[in-house]
């Protein structure tokens, strides 16, 4: 016959120890449900207080969702801890709510808010103990697998996160149960669980069973090759920061050749790491493809909205379009002036025509005579067209930007600088020629740009 107890507190003991959990700890936040997983969970937690000195508290979080139900589990949990000492927190919210306004599924909004709470009561030396265990972590393999996963997801669910532990991992859902029972433990069972409406609960009740009959051990083979995936992951992302360290050139600037020379594996992870770098947006498994073709033959890459990927002379980078930020005038401007526009600053201001005028400057004077009613600032519109100071032909600013090979993403938000009657100055290129300056010019105004990165 099993003695449980044993074999719990043994597992807990030794899980806590190797991984460092809750040493040098001075608070411990403990999710409670209560529920068999947690009940154990707890009451571990509390046996071994004085040993590793820390203090407990134990929060309860009521998602406003199974009414009477939940009052239930709030009024058993707050009942346990008073018995056996424990300081306890009620968080009450209403998830329905939070996961309308958030425009996130139920289960997402339960957890967001269950982890504000927790962490609302840590400290910088404090931790959060949630009672997942050995079943917990085959259904959520299962569940990666299903869905696609990569290596990280058969890596199952880490026994520490931050300043998340789960003690209780490497313990089964029938070890906790013989703990509770061995112990005298009462616990709360969550009705929903018993439906097999969910995913989670459709592999808990039908394929962990099915598992069950092939190999009786299966859930430790699972731990087993969970923690196999682990070590390797964690060796892979080593390496691959080494190999992304060696592949930088600069902020978001990469060595596109380099990168392709890697092993697939590696440099996949080269790619993704690089992506995360520039936004919290995740890179999909189509998206990643389509990098690799970007590194081969170069190019631009629109990877999702306004996040691209471009590969030029050998370099890789990736930036956002800034179509978003483009202002669309700025009117009734008045000599002299200095404004900013589209993350430029444009000067404008009078020039003495009786000094002598550098010939380089040219293209940004203007006869200020030969203006038509007010100056305005705006973005480059359809149609846009300039006949340059030092050409005869008539461009559009389309046409132009493509052989000048301005930045895509830049386009949108190049100042135009015009009057009544068209287009006077663009920066970057000059001023219109039925605005040039000529030795007849006498009322003379200098503009000048300059792009603002930051």
């Amino acid at each position: 016959m099993s003695n449980f107890t044993e074999i719990v507190s043994r597992k807990f003991y030794e899980t806590a120890v190797s991984h460092s959990m809750i040493t040098d700890v001075d608070k411990v936040i403990v999710g409670f449900s209560g529920g068999a997983d947690s009940v154990c969970l707890l009451h571990l937690l509390h046996r071994f207080q004085k040993e590793f000195s820390y203090s407990l508290t134990a929060v309860h979080v009521n998602h406003g969702i199974r009414g009477d139900e939940a009052k239930r589990d709030a009024d058993f949990a707050e009942s346990f801890c008073e018995e056996n000492g424990i300081p306890f927190k009620l968080v009450e919210i209403d998830c329905v709510k939070l996961a309308e306004e958030s425009k996130i599924s139920l289960e997402e909004a339960g957890r967001k808010a269950r982890y504000e709470a927790f962490n609302g009561l840590c400290t910088d030396k404090s931790k959060i103990a949630t009672a997942h265990n050995q079943n917990d972590n085959a259904e959520t393999l299962i569940f990666n697998i299903t869905r696609g996963s990569s290596l990280k997801g058969a890596c199952g669910i880490p026994y520490v996160r931050n300043n998340i532990i789960r003690p209780i991992l490497d313990c089964s859902r029938e070890e906790i149960e013989g703990y509770c029972k061995e112990n005298n433990l009462f616990f709360v069972t969550d009705s929903t669980n018993l439906s097999d409406d969910y995913s989670r609960n459709k592999i808990r009740h039908n394929v962990l069973p099915a598992l069950n009959e092939l190999n009786s051990d299966f859930l430790n083979k699972i731990t087993q090759f969970c923690n196999d995936c682990a070590d390797i992951e964690s060796f892979l992302d080593n390496y691959s920061d080494i190999q992304l360290n060696k592949a930088t050139i600069s902020e978001n600037y990469y060595d596109a050749v380099f990168i392709s020379s890697l092993e697939k594996p590696i440099a996949t992870r080269v790619l993704i790491s690089a992506f995360n770098k520039f936004t919290t947006v995740s890179l999909e498994r189509h998206q990643i493809l389509a990098l690799f073709e970007l590194l081969s033959n170069g190019g631009r890459l629109q990877i999702k909205g306004d996040i691209f990927a471009e590969v030029k002379q050998g370099r890789l980078r990736f930036f956002n379009s800034v179509i978003d930020i483009r202002t669309d005038t700025v009117k009734n401007l008045s000599i002299p002036f200095e404004v900013t526009f589209n993350k430029h600053t444009v000067k404008c201001e009078l020039t003495d025509c009786s000094k002598k005028i550098n010939r380089l400057s040219l293209d940004d004077l203007i006869d200020f005579d030969k203006i038509s009613g007010n100056l305005f600032l705006r973005s480059r519109v359809s149609g846009d067209k300039i006949t340059l100071r030092k050409r005869n032909v008539k461009k559009s600013l389309k046409k132009l930007f493509c052989e000048e090979n301005v930045p895509i993403e830049l386009r949108d938000c190049i100042p135009v600088l015009c009057d009544e009657n068209g287009i006077v100055w663009v920066y970057g290129f000059g001023v219109n020629k039925r605005c040039e300056v000529t030795s007849n010019s006498i009322n003379i105004i200098s503009v000048r740009g300059k792009y603002n990165d930051r």
